[in-house]
């Protein structure tokens, strides 16, 4: 039940209870689980740090779809391990971020908790440095979180039930060969979750930005405490 004892959950809280996460959690508190596997949420981002002892106990195998070594950051192309070169200059953390939002432990007393603590995290990692990457590294995770054929061959021992894209390029179209890979995905199973974007100021918006505007995607903007727009959320 919430709320737990993690000490920073007390920062999380306005925006758990906005979307009313405390009775959702309330609705299936006590149901037995056991006989079901854990949900499985592909985090296509930066990679992970995996020893966080927030997210160590969550982990599933996931995949370093980054091609270019330079841009990787980690000393290699594309491989098995999407841990995100902590060490190195330019790490962002975000994929870390957002894997803690979608799953961190709770009740363990440390950090804040994850909307879905029963799920389990799938790390693509599809941006680099500072970030960077491409369309085809980031196309290339979404396929292999979701099961489908890879160029390199790789694919998970079960598909992402969901498949998390905190990330989007401003003003790309949905093209049709776009669409129809979201088409295969969902087709597969996998619901694909995708961040508006963050381009609009308090005086202009701007439009929800790619994957978020494709069909069968599910576009996420943001709100304030409030509960009115974020003034950098695309609509």
């Amino acid at each position: 039940p919430l709320p737990p004892n993690d000490r920073e959950y007390v920062k999380q809280r306005w925006h758990y209870e906005a979307i009313n996460l405390p009775s959702a959690v309330a609705a299936v508190h006590g149901i037995d689980l056991s006989a079901s596997p854990a949900p499985i949420v592909a985090v296509v981002d930066t990679g992970i740090v995996a020893d966080h002892p927030d997210l160590a106990n969550h982990l599933v195998p996931g995949f370093d779809m980054i091609g270019d070594a330079a841009q990787a950051g980690d000393g290699g192309g594309a491989d098995a391990n999407p841990d995100d070169a902590s060490t190195a200059p330019g790490s962002s953390f975000h994929g870390t971020h957002v894997a803690g939002t979608v799953a961190a432990e709770a009740y363990n007393g440390i950090g804040g908790i994850g909307v879905a603590p029963i799920a389990r995290i799938m790390p693509v990692r599809v941006l680099g440095i500072a970030g960077s990457g491409s369309l085809y590294d980031i196309l290339q995770g979404i396929r292999f979180a979701a099961g489908l054929p890879t160029d390199s061959g790789a694919a998970p021992a079960r598909r992402a039930d969901v498949i998390n894209l905190s990330l989007g390029a401003e003003g790309l179209a949905c093209e049709a060969t776009l669409q129809t890979l979201f088409n295969e995905v969902r087709a597969r199973g996998s619901v694909v979750v995708a961040a508006a974007g963050n381009e609009s100021t308090a005086s202009q918006l701007a439009p929800v930005g790619f994957p978020a505007n494709c069909e069968t995607v599910f576009s996420v903007a943001a709100t304030d405490a409030r509960n009115q727009r974020a003034p950098y959320s695309n609509v």
